[in-house]
């Protein structure tokens, strides 16, 4: 004798009709257009006034010159621009030096002469009062 649940099992989609749902989604989702493209960046706004040169320039410093006891030791370096502008410790005297909207770097002090460049983060220079001569490399940091 054949017993019959009260109550009757939960019914389950055969497998021909899983398969066959499975390929009209995909078929649909071929057929479908495809996304939008993104919209293109806009363009880049022209920033007025200098470049921003403001950080903490880390780095080292060579002697190129030293005809003199007395000369600055070379050895590690670090700059604090602020204002696009920054003193170079020569010695007991600070040479204040300005970075241009070029790039360029120029200082003076006593007796004392700095020219450089900025390219991107890294900023090159020398420091020379005719008897002794440092030439620095140094690399923003932040």
């Amino acid at each position: 004798m054949l017993r019959f649940p009260l109550r009757l099992p939960h019914r389950r989609l055969p497998y021909w009709r899983a398969g066959a749902a499975l390929l009209v989604c995909a078929t649909l989702g071929a057929c479908a257009a495809p996304p939008p493209k993104p919209a293109p960046a806009p363009a880049a706004v022209a920033k007025s006034g200098p470049p921003d040169w403001d950080g903490e320039y880390r780095g080292t410093s060579t002697r190129f010159r030293a005809t003199e006891r007395d000369c600055p030791h070379p050895g590690l370096l670090t700059l604090y621009v602020g204002q696009s502008s920054f003193d170079f410790r020569w010695n007991q005297i600070d040479v204040t030096a300005v970075i241009a909207p070029d790039g360029s770097v120029s200082g003076q002090g006593p007796g004392i002469t700095l020219n450089g460049q900025v390219n991107g983060r890294r900023m090159e220079g020398d420091v020379t009062n005719g008897a002794c001569g440092l030439h620095f490399t140094v690399t923003r940091t932040f």
